[in-house]
């Protein structure tokens, strides 16, 4: 599957990888799950363009983004999910250009993620099938160092936490395909019922403790066809 571009940051999947299904014809599922022949797929390639960030005042621009990993662990379930940002600066901060955006103890404008992992659901009001990106480990996606430039701050310590709901396709595609898209849009996307009994998730990505707005699209490939059913 293909993953294409990341409009504010999600720095999950965000990229996150980071995820909501949906066919160019609107199918989608009021139950989704990957086939049991989709079990054990692995990304092979997956990037995005440029990303945006913005939160109160601070906006975060990246050049490029990078799925590094992800597998299909289950009929729910992508795990091992890794995302990269690159060429990430502070557009706009108390300085407002040029003053490179980093994770803790990164350099050069790199912005790693935690592993992630998405779960399938049904994205509300849309009725789309979705996906769920979320920290395995915590509520974190990423903790950024403080930024300064010529002796100016540009932003200071925090965090990108929370979880992110996302648009894929191509959904009921019999036999499946090795090519997604991953489209998340959080002003649009704000509920996702993970069905099959695991409930109802309110999707919010926070930066610097505020909600964000956060958008992106990826293009992902995976090493064998997945199907969404």
């Amino acid at each position: 599957m293909r993953l294409t571009r990341l409009l504010g940051l999600v720095f999950v999947a965000v990229v996150a990888m980071s995820c909501a299904v949906v066919s160019s014809a609107g199918a989608f599922s009021s139950n989704p799950l990957f086939s049991k022949g989709s079990v054990g797929a692995t990304i092979t390639l997956g990037s995005g363009s440029a990303s945006v960030l913005t939160e109160s005042g601070l906006v975060i621009g990246c050049k490029e983004n990078h799925v590094v990993s992800g597998t299909v662990s289950n009929e729910l379930l992508i795990g091992d999910a890794v995302i990269r940002y690159l060429g990430c600066e502070y557009t706009k901060g108390e300085v407002e250009s040029g003053c490179p955006a980093n994770s803790t103890g990164a350099t050069g404008g790199l912005i790693s993620l935690t592993t992630l992992h998405a779960i399938l659901g049904l994205l509300l009001p849309q009725n789309t099938t979705g996906i769920l990106f979320l920290p395995v480990a915590s509520k974190v996606f990423t903790t950024f160092a403080a930024a300064e430039k010529g002796g100016k701050k540009c932003a200071p310590e925090g965090q990108l936490a929370g979880n992110v709901a996302a648009e894929v396709e191509p959904v009921g595609v019999a036999g499946g395909s090795v090519n997604a898209t991953i489209k998340v849009i959080s002003k649009e996307i704000q509920d996702i019922d993970l069905t099959h009994g695991l409930g109802l998730v309110k999707a919010k990505v926070t930066f610097f403790g505020e909600g964000s707005a956060f958008t992106q699209t990826d293009e992902v490939m995976f090493n064998k066809a997945v199907e969404v059913t």
